[in-house]
Order: C-alpha cells, then structure tokens, then sequence
C-alpha cells in the first residue's frame, strides 16, 4: 500500500518566473527532490503548477511513501515539503500551504 505526502499553495501569475530553472522556488523544489531519495521507504517525489488561465497558479508538490511508518517519520523530519517550503517564506506565504495525506485505493 502507497502513501502520499501532497502539499500545495498558490503563487500570483506574475511570479510563474519563480519556477523558471534557476529561479529561487524552482531550486527548492529541485533540492527536495536531491534529499529526499534518502529517506526510509521513499518512492518517488514530483512537483507540478497548473496551466488553466487564472489569475493564480497553483503549485503542487507530491511524495509516495511504502509504509504509513514510513510516511509518519517523514512528516516529522526537517526534509517534510511543508517545513522546507516554510523556510522559503516569503516567496511562499506559510498560510497557503495546504498539507494532505492520501492512502492509494486497491
């Protein structure tokens, strides 16, 4: 059974440079992918923005994990994507941050 780790926040349309490669929120999402291969029972990690036409894009960073233990001890190190994306503030505004937790369906 596969454990996801989802966090997710909205930036403005005018800071989609941001993401560009070599811009400052593109290297921390790459430096979560860099860390995170390892951590005990981590799967995969990926990162996305959304294309639609609104005023805000929303950016989505998603990790699988083996176990539930795997995941709790995630959560709880200085490598969870809400910690090291809290220390980005204030490119990412702490209170946009939107943590969930998802149990792959057989």
């Amino acid at each position: 059974m596969a454990y996801m780790y989802s966090v997710s926040f909205d930036i403005p349309r005018e800071r989609m440079k941001e993401l560009e490669i070599g811009s400052a929120l593109e290297r921390v999402l790459g430096y979560l992918r860099a860390l995170l291969p390892a951590e005990p029972g981590f799967t995969t990690v990926r990162a996305l923005h959304s294309v639609d036409e609104d005023n805000r894009v929303s950016v989505l960073v998603e990790s699988i994990w083996e176990t539930w233990d795997d995941l709790v001890e995630h959560r709880s190190s200085s490598f969870a994507e809400d910690k090291v994306l809290n220390e980005f503030e204030p490119h990412v505004e702490i209170g946009d941050l939107d943590a969930r937790v998802y149990e792959e369906v057989d």
